[in-house]
């Protein structure tokens, strides 16, 4: 993620995931909203869509804790 700032959690006011569905595959989304920008990551691919629920929650949980 090297267009983020270091200092991510005093600027960012927002992180989301979204999962969509790419050709026949589920991929998660890391969206980090500032005040000035949106930045969106592609983070992964997975076959099922169950899967990618899981491991956005993680992400999620992740960058939230990153966020504090």
């Amino acid at each position: 993620m090297s267009d983020l700032p270091e200092n991510i959690g005093d600027e960012a006011l927002m992180l989301l995931t979204e999962i969509v569905e790419e050709r026949g595959q589920w991929v998660v989304y890391l969206e980090i909203v500032f005040p000035d920008r949106t930045v969106r990551h592609r983070i992964q691919a997975y076959s099922k869509k169950r899967l990618a629920e899981i491991a956005a929650q993680y992400i999620r949980r992740g960058a939230s804790r990153e966020k504090k």
